[in-house]
C-alpha cells in the first residue's frame, strides 16, 4: 500500500504534464495587407479584425495569430488547415461550401472611383459601355463587377490587377476610366497616393464582412465560443464603438 500512493501521486503528475489543465486552445487566422481593414505597423498586423480577434480570443481563453499573408495564399492556408480562420471576407457561393461564417461584423459597399479630368458620370451600369474599368482581382469585388456588367461585358474592358494602389494610379492619371472598389479601400488608397483628382461617384452594392472558418479544420467549439462573444460584442455596442475607431461602420 505504502508504493501504491507514491505511484499513483506519480502517474497523476505525468499526466498533468501531458494534459495541463490550463493548455489553451491554438487557433491561427490568415489575413491579406488590405488597408484599412488589416495592415502592418511597427512590425504588428493591425486593423479592425485584428483589433476584434485579440479582443474575442482573449475572452475565451484562445492563444490566437494572426499572419498576413497575399490572399489567395490566405484562401489556400484556410482551405488545407494550415490556417483556421480568415478575415475580412464577404460571402459567396463558392465560400458557403468550405467556410463557416462568424455573424456579420461590419457593413461596406462598392462603387465607382472617377477622374475628375474625364469624369463618366456613373448612374448605371450601361454608363460603362466602351469604357475601361480597373479592379483588383481576382477577388470578391472583380467577381461583383463581373456579375454587373455581364449583359454586356463584350462591349467592356476590365483591367485586372492583384492590387489596389496600381488601379488609383492609373486613375489619378486617367489611363482606366473609373475604378471599381471598396469604398473604404478606396478613400484609403487615395489618401495614400495623394491624388486630389479622385472622386467616388456610384454605389453599386452594400457588402457585409465576416470573419470565415474552415469547417473541415477549426474546432466546433471554438468557432461556438468565438461567434458568441462576437454577438455580445454587437449587442452591447462594443463592436460599433472598436469599428468607429476606424471609422467604419458595424453589421446590424
Amino acid at each position: 500500500m505504502k508504493n501504491i500512493i507514491p505511484l499513483t501521486i506519480s502517474l497523476l503528475l505525468v499526466l498533468g504534464t501531458l494534459f495541463p489543465a490550463s493548455a489553451k486552445m491554438q487557433i491561427t487566422f490568415a489575413t491579406q495587407d488590405f488597408f484599412p481593414f488589416s495592415y502592418v505597423q511597427d512590425n504588428r498586423i493591425e486593423g479592425p479584425g485584428a483589433e476584434i480577434i485579440r479582443t474575442v480570443c482573449a475572452r475565451i481563453n484562445t492563444d490566437c495569430k494572426i499572419t498576413i499573408q497575399p490572399w489567395l495564399r490566405s484562401i489556400r492556408m484556410t482551405r488545407r488547415g494550415k490556417a483556421h480562420g480568415i478575415f475580412m471576407v464577404g460571402k459567396n457561393s463558392e465560400r458557403e461550401k468550405w467556410m463557416t461564417f462568424s455573424p456579420a461584423i461590419m457593413v461596406t459597399e462598392y462603387g465607382f472611383f472617377e477622374c475628375l479630368e474625364a469624369p463618366i458620370e456613373y448612374k448605371e451600369p450601361k454608363n460603362l459601355i466602351g469604357k475601361t474599368i480597373g479592379v483588383y482581382g481576382p477577388s470578391n469585388t472583380s467577381r461583383q463587377l463581373e456579375n454587373l456588367i455581364k449583359e454586356f461585358s463584350s462591349k467592356v474592358s476590365i483591367d485586372l490587377t492583384p492590387d489596389d494602389i496600381t488601379q488609383f494610379r492609373k486613375l489619378s492619371r486617367c489611363r482606366v476610366d473609373t475604378v471599381y472598389s471598396n469604398r473604404e479601400v478606396g478613400f484609403a488608397t487615395i489618401k495614400s497616393i495623394n491624388a486630389s483628382n479622385i472622386v467616388y461617384t456610384g454605389t453599386d452594392k452594400k457588402i457585409l464582412y465576416y470573419i470565415g472558418f474552415s469547417r473541415e479544420h477549426t474546432p466546433e467549439e471554438f468557432i461556438h465560443n468565438f461567434n458568441n462573444e462576437i454577438e455580445l460584442m454587437k449587442k452591447s455596442g462594443e463592436l460599433s464603438l472598436i469599428l468607429s475607431k476606424y471609422n467604419m461602420q458595424a453589421a446590424p
